[in-house]
C-alpha cells in the first residue's frame, strides 16, 4: 500500500513537470527572446525565417531569400526581424 505522503509527493512532482513543460512552450512565461535565422520568404510587410513569420521594420527594404537575419520575439509571442547580418 502506498502512503498518503508518497502520493502527495508524486502528485507535486507531476504538477511541477507539467508547469515546466507549459512554461517552456509559452512565450508569455519565457519572456522575450532573439536569435539568428535564414530568410525563406519575403512579402511587403513580413519575412519568413526558419518557418517563423516576422514583421519587418519600415526601413528594411531589401530582405532577400537566404539572408541571415536577427529575429526577436516579444513576451506576448509576436516576432520582428531586425534586418540582415553583415
Amino acid at each position: 500500500m502506498t502512503s498518503g505522503h508518497a502520493i502527495t509527493r508524486d502528485l507535486a512532482q507531476a504538477v511541477r513537470r507539467s508547469a515546466q513543460r507549459t512554461g517552456e512552450r509559452a512565450p508569455s512565461v519565457r519572456g522575450a527572446d532573439w536569435r539568428t535565422a535564414t530568410v525563406s520568404a519575403v512579402t511587403t510587410k513580413t519575412v519568413t525565417a526558419d518557418g517563423i513569420v516576422c514583421r519587418r521594420f519600415k526601413g528594411d527594404t531589401t530582405p532577400v531569400i537566404g539572408d541571415q537575419v536577427v529575429i526577436s520575439q516579444s513576451g506576448n509571442g509576436n516576432w520582428i526581424t531586425l534586418g540582415p547580418l553583415a
